[in-house]
């Protein structure tokens, strides 16, 4: 079994060389479950996403479920909900309210490639600005004024980049308009036998149980 993930605090992240992160610690307590001896493995975003698609018995961890990747892969989980919002920067005056409001701002930060990007592009957004190649770049950008809107991650992981890069939780506010909320689950190739699938729900439905998941959860939630 190849196990990959990405940067996206803070379900998956790297810090000070190490692996970390509220996923992270719940794929290693299944994998104890199962007596299993695994190694997960950080990849850029789009080479994680690659990999899932294009190696044999390979997990990704977090992804979005959503209707667009439903019959593209099997699931384990849910690990949780997550919604992502749209970010102004602090002191900002600008209003934005709707979907259609944000189409009509000057720019918008989002990384390279990606659910977000590929969402706004599907819904007609003319004016996004997706060089970044990672969350911090994104709220970087947002701070300095190198746009007006920023979309990358959840609330919880938005906070935590704001964290790594030095500057307050309130540096941006959130803004009313979501353009994602799908639950995020452990996305997996779809030659992994379903029997194997279902002994990975299983041990996950037990740290549910168990009250295990729950005292991780916390830990990333406080």
């Amino acid at each position: 079994m190849s196990i990959v993930t990405e940067e996206w605090a803070p379900y998956n992240y790297s810090e000070s060389g190490a692996l970390k992160g509220f996923s992270v610690e719940i794929v290693r307590a299944i994998a104890q479950q199962l007596n299993a001896d695994i190694d997960i493995q950080l990849l850029p975003s789009m080479r994680a996403k690659a990999s899932l698609e294009g190696n044999r018995r390979t997990m990704l961890i977090t992804m979005l479920r959503t209707p667009e990747r439903e019959t593209k892969y099997k699931w384990v989980g849910p690990l949780g909900d997550s919604a992502i919002y749209f970010y102004k920067r602090k002191g900002n005056p600008l209003e934005v309210a709707t979907l259609e409001d944000a189409k009509k701002v000057r720019s918008i930060c989002s990384r390279y490639g990606g659910l977000t990007t590929s969402r706004m592009q599907a819904a007609g957004f003319t004016n996004i600005e997706s060089g970044a190649s990672d969350g911090k770049a994104v709220y970087r950008m947002l701070i300095f004024g190198r746009c007006d809107l920023a979309i990358s991650d959840s609330p919880l992981g938005v906070v935590h980049l704001l964290k790594q890069i030095n500057y307050p939780p309130d540096a941006v506010v959130q803004t009313p308009v979501k353009l994602v909320a799908s639950p995020i689950y452990i996305a997996c190739s779809k030659d992994i036998s379903d029997a194997e699938i279902a002994r990975w729900q299983a041990a996950l439905d037990n740290l549910k149980s168990s009250g295990a998941f729950q005292a991780i959860l916390k830990r990333y939630s406080e």
